[in-house]
């Protein structure tokens, strides 16, 4: 008599061995996606901490002078500190971008006391950038229109980042220099800190800076990739 199992009994045996090491795969699948979610999670608020910070604790300091001044509108402050930049001689020419189609000559003139003489020779209106991506692009157009070479760019603390990328991006043969607008309200920094508007406006620039940056080194990638395949 035979002492060796049915083979009905070896067929079940190695089945229960293949559905352990298949469970045990996925465990280990599962873990690795676990591990590497936490780390990008990680770096995300990381990141997240160090732009906020940078926000937070930002503040106006006055550039040296240039050939010209740009103004991103859309923040509290920012025209009116452009303005005075002009006034106080810093560039040449105020380049105001991203104004509304009804902005006219006699509201600057009336809102922010700017001659008639002044508008005609110092102030151009920018309608046609809807975002920070045309902003640059416009910006880019008119300086080289104009053969300047350096530039005070005017805007908030939160939207100077990704406001520099994208100048950069659309003309980097320029020198720019970032002028940051901050309005103080008198509240503490725990208080901004902990404001969830101002943490919603935070986040949100955070997550356009981030699409920003993977846009613009794809975008570098595929040139360089592009040049390697010519050269060859």
């Amino acid at each position: 008599m035979s002492n060796q199992p049915p083979s009905s009994s070896l067929d079940e045996t190695n089945g229960h061995a293949k559905k352990r090491q298949s469970r045990s795969f996925w465990v280990r699948v599962l873990r690795i996606v676990v591990v590497l979610a936490s780390l990008v999670l990680l770096c995300l608020g990381a990141g997240l901490a160090v732009f906020t910070g940078y926000v937070l604790l930002a503040s106006e300091k006055t550039p040296q002078a240039a050939d010209a001044i740009v103004v991103v509108t859309g923040g509290a402050g920012r025209l009116e500190r452009a303005v005075e930049l002009l006034n106080e001689g810093l560039g040449k020419k105020l380049l105001i971008s991203g104004v509304h189609p009804g902005y006219s000559n006699k509201t600057l003139q009336h809102r922010y006391k700017l001659t008639s003489e002044q508008i005609k020779c110092c102030v151009e209106l920018d309608s046609q950038a809807l975002n920070t991506v045309a902003n640059a692009t416009q910006t880019s157009l008119w300086a080289h229109n104009n053969d300047y070479k350096s530039l005070i760019i005017v805007t908030s603390a939160y939207h100077m980042p990704r406001t520099m990328l994208e100048m950069y991006r659309a003309a980097p043969d320029l020198h720019y220099q970032g002028h940051i607008v901050t309005k103080s309200d008198g509240r503490s920094l725990l208080a901004r800190l902990f404001d969830l508007n101002n943490f919603q406006l935070l986040s949100k620039e955070y997550g356009k800076l981030l699409a920003s940056l993977i846009y613009v080194t794809t975008e570098r990638l595929e040139k360089t990739k592009a040049a390697s395949a010519i050269s060859k």
